[in-house]
């Protein structure tokens, strides 16, 4: 008995192989392009973060607290740097991850930067990770400018800076103005102060009350308003606040970062000058 089997041959023709071809590429360029897509957007899916004071307070810290080599600012820098993070309940920055082509001491230095900030949270990263941003420009000249004016402070009695980052709230010694004290801050806020055009023309007044932290090299961080007067009054007081310099709280031996509160008030019977032209922190 003769039995005919039939076998089943597959054929590749040169236009099924390149059909075969053509449908893997398509997948690889789509599968790039989704990350490149991905990639570049990434700032659109994630949230522009909002610190606690404003912008203003990041470019604060930056120019009294940031520290860098000699190494750094011979390379001659000038970078926009951005940094994507989450917040925890208290509004810290975590999971930071910065990019901008940095160098390990930079990106060390910046980490710590953000020690100083805190955000207002704006969303739930339940199911985004990192998903605020914070674009930042920083110059070997910007740096420069800030370091001249930091370096002219110089502290009564020498001490170890806290490490912990901890703000206190109570200390053995509380902070004082640098310049004779309680007495020499009023005279300085006295003879500084620029009325606010607007507020003289509707005659208000009252007191802007202002809360800040003085950090532990004396200058101040983290400014807020407790309460605020309108026409420009409350954005005086900010600036005043800003430009001063601290002798810093003391702990247990140590200069320890502290919470402070300071009312300027705003009366139509101590107009003074114009002084719109002075920007020199520390005065």
């Amino acid at each position: 008995m003769l039995l005919n089997m039939q076998s089943k041959i597959c054929v590749i023709t040169p236009i099924s192989l390149s059909l075969y071809m053509l449908k893997n590429s398509l997948y690889i360029i789509c599968l790039f392009t989704t990350t490149t897509i991905y990639s570049q957007s990434r700032t659109d899916i994630e949230l522009e973060a909002q610190p606690v004071g404003g912008k203003e307070q990041v470019d604060q810290v930056l120019q009294t607290q940031l520290n860098l080599p000699k190494t750094i600012l011979t390379s001659n820098f000038d970078k926009e740097l951005t940094a994507f993070f989450d917040l925890d309940s208290a509004g810290n920055a975590i999971h930071l991850k910065l990019e901008g082509g940095l160098n390990n001491v930079l990106r060390i230095e910046l980490t710590r930067m953000f020690r100083f900030l805190k955000f207002k949270r704006s969303q739930s990263s339940q199911y985004q990770p990192d998903p605020y941003f914070l674009i930042f420009k920083l110059s070997t000249e910007k740096y420069n400018k800030y370091y001249k004016q930091r370096a002219k402070l110089i502290f009564k009695k020498p001490l170890p800076a806290d490490s912990t980052y901890i703000i206190h709230k109570k200390a053995d010694k509380s902070p004082e103005y640098f310049k004779n004290g309680e007495e020499g801050l009023a005279e300085y806020i006295l003879s500084e102060i620029e009325y606010p055009k607007l507020a003289i023309e509707k005659s208000i007044e009252g007191t802007v009350v202002v809360e800040f932290v003085v950090e532990t090299n004396g200058y101040v961080t983290g400014i807020t308003l407790k309460q605020t007067i309108s026409a420009g009054c409350s954005d005086e007081a900010i600036k005043l606040i800003k430009q001063t310099r601290w002798q810093p709280a003391q702990l247990n031996g140590k200069y320890v970062r502290y919470k402070n509160t300071y009312p300027i008030t705003f009366s139509l019977r101590n107009v003074n000058k114009d002084n719109s032209g002075s920007s020199t922190i520390g005065q």
